[in-house]
């Protein structure tokens, strides 16, 4: 709602339910639509006061923001007194690793709601409001003393060291964050529901990566743990594929993956590999045996037990490392619990050990009813940590940025001139414009020229964006004078208001470009965010060797960084040679 709504009568008598409903130790539950109660609903909420607070969904970070907009619209200090407390709570929940649970107090059953939780961006919201408290600005400004925000202070920042305590590392390797993690070091991936195996997860991930590249200021620390989890997600993507709701033959509203050049994806729970993945799932299955607790179903009149450690072990493939996992959280089939699933359509139902029918993949209701596998880090990887990197001056991955961060033309001029030496004109006299998420627009129809510095050569070039109408397509009729049909590097017209991002990628490495790279567009406008990978027109690292060095080549990728190796040294991807205690 807009600022002065929240001075109105109407939201006044919303925020004294909010307040009236609010639990004992400070908190709310989640899922409660406090606009909007019935009388029995009120009432027993009232009588739930003394239960447990909320973190997920939301819970209590969204109240809390609700109290301190009608407090600023108004000076009404029950809000303020109110939100207080919610932040007191906060405060209180608090977990000596740094992190937050689902709820508070604990319920110390051991179970999945007493872990760190990043599932549905919990601790990403804790963390979001105690920077607006200690940042006191906007709607925050004053609604605590200099004490309490110097407190909020200190609860982000180990809120943020939790982050990068729980980043899973698999045989020496930062990867990325699962749902859950452990409370203690070092902090393991952990179980939460039965369908939500300890794994690295595509989602949280995603959000996570998110909110870090939103911190000021990174630290060098901060900066080697982004760049690894965004290089651990790009090397384990499904490429060319994207999910497709449908109609099945049974007439019935379905989903499945079919392959979409440009668009990839990524599963919400991605088994781990290596010793650390040995590690992980045994503990779960450690875990699962301790617990002591049996599952039984009942088929044409047998009924079949089961241990929870059985139902984990029965499918679990360690070959299957880095693919997505699914599981089936059904109550009426409570024996395919805690089992491994790799199928994301349809594969037959067969018999386990026990003669007992099981399903092998998700069915129909299930796969409509939960994201198990989404593009979530592909606007990650592809948009935000590009305008991330040129944001804290990051170049020495030999990578250029064209886009809306990088570009330091104003609207409408006609040359687009970025921070990086290079620009882009056209002879249509069409003048530079934004477009959604750093994109920028290129009008179909119009030959654009990029223009590369006169040291660089263009070894590969890397398009991101989406075609801007809904009623046809945008493709790339021209590169650097080579032409291409729709067919080839298209951009998916937008579908129910929404884009569709794809991303292509063309190789120049057998022929890098010098000075001038055209392209046109046909069919539609499109918004693309260009990322040209460039090496020194100059040998550089011919010349500091020496000519008379042998040629022994090799281009790895360290943290996400692109060096060269040539013999004993090694050198960034523009010929300037690395220290040895940076390899």
């Amino acid at each position: 709602m807009p600022a002065e709504w929240y001075g109105f009568e109407e939201a006044l008598d919303i925020a004294d339910i909010v307040i009236a409903v609010q639990k004992n130790n400070g908190g709310w539950m989640k899922n409660d639509q406090l606009h909007k109660l019935s009388s029995s609903e009120y009432q027993r909420l009232l009588n739930e006061k003394g239960t447990h607070s909320c973190l997920d969904n939301v819970a209590t970070t969204q109240e809390m923001r609700y109290l301190a907009r009608v407090w600023k619209a108004t000076g009404n200090d029950n809000c303020r007194q109110a939100f207080l407390r919610g932040l007191q709570m906060i405060r209180n929940a608090q977990k000596g690793c740094g992190g937050w649970s689902q709820y508070w107090p604990l319920s110390n059953d051991n179970g999945y709601q007493d872990y760190v939780t990043f599932n549905d961006d919990l601790v990403v919201n804790v963390l979001k409001l105690l920077r607006d408290i200690y940042n006191n600005t906007g709607d925050f400004a004053n609604i605590t003393d200099a004490a309490t925000r110097e407190a909020c202070k200190a609860a982000f920042d180990r809120g943020l060291q939790c982050i990068l305590d729980c980043q899973i590392i698999i045989d020496g390797t930062y990867a990325a964050w699962c749902a859950q993690h452990d409370t203690v070091a070092p902090y393991l991936p952990t179980e939460g529901r039965p369908q939500e195996l300890p794994s690295v997860s595509g989602y949280e991930s995603a959000n996570l990566l998110s909110f870090l590249m939103s911190l000021d200021n990174p630290s060098d620390e901060l900066k080697t743990r982004i760049t690894a989890a965004v290089t651990w997600l790009d090397e384990h993507k499904i490429a060319d594929h994207a999910v497709e709701d449908y109609t099945n033959d049974n007439q019935e509203k379905d989903r499945r993956i079919v392959e979409q050049k440009g668009t990839h994806l990524w599963g919400r729970f991605i088994q781990i590999g290596g010793n650390t993945g040995t590690e992980v799932y045994n503990k779960l299955f450690a875990k699962l045996k301790k617990r002591g607790k049996t599952r039984s179903y009942t088929y044409n009149g047998v009924k079949y037990t089961y241990t929870e450690e059985e139902l984990a072990r029965a499918n679990y493939d360690p070959s299957k490392a880095y693919e997505p996992i699914y599981a089936i959280y059904k109550d009426t089939i409570p024996h395919m619990y805690y089992r491994f699933l790799y199928n994301y359509e349809d594969t037959p139902i067969v018999l386990d050990a026990k003669g007992c029918p099981c399903y092998t993949s998700l069915f129909r209701a299930i796969r409509m009813g939960y994201q198990y596998i989404g593009s979530w880090c592909q606007r990650v990887i592809e948009t935000e940590y590009p305008a991330w990197k040129v944001k804290c001056g990051i170049h020495d991955d030999g990578t250029y940025i064209l886009s809306t961060e990088s570009c330091v033309s104003k609207n409408g001029e006609q040359t687009y001139t970025f921070n990086n030496a290079f620009s882009i004109t056209n002879d249509d006299g069409v003048g530079y414009s934004t477009a959604k998420a750093y994109s920028i627009r290129y009008t179909a129809g119009v030959t654009y020229t990029i223009h590369i510095p006169s040291d660089l050569q263009v070894t590969e070039a890397k398009l991101y964006g989406y075609c801007n109408w809904d009623d046809a397509d945008a493709y790339m009729q021209m590169w650097n004078n080579a032409t291409y049909t729709a067919d080839d590097y298209f951009f998916p017209r937008t579908k129910n208001d929404k884009a569709q991002w794809v991303t292509h990628v063309i190789d120049h490495a057998a022929h890098p470009v010098t000075d001038e790279l055209a392209f046109r567009l046909e069919g539609k406008q499109a918004c693309i965010i260009i990322t040209l990978t460039c090496m020194r027109r100059s040998t550089a690292v011919e010349n500091m060797q020496g000519g008379n060095q042998p040629s022994l080549t090799d281009k790895v990728l360290r943290n996400g960084q692109l060096l060269i190796v040539r013999g004993d040294k090694t050198y960034d991807a523009l010929g300037r040679q690395i220290t040895d205690n940076l390899k």
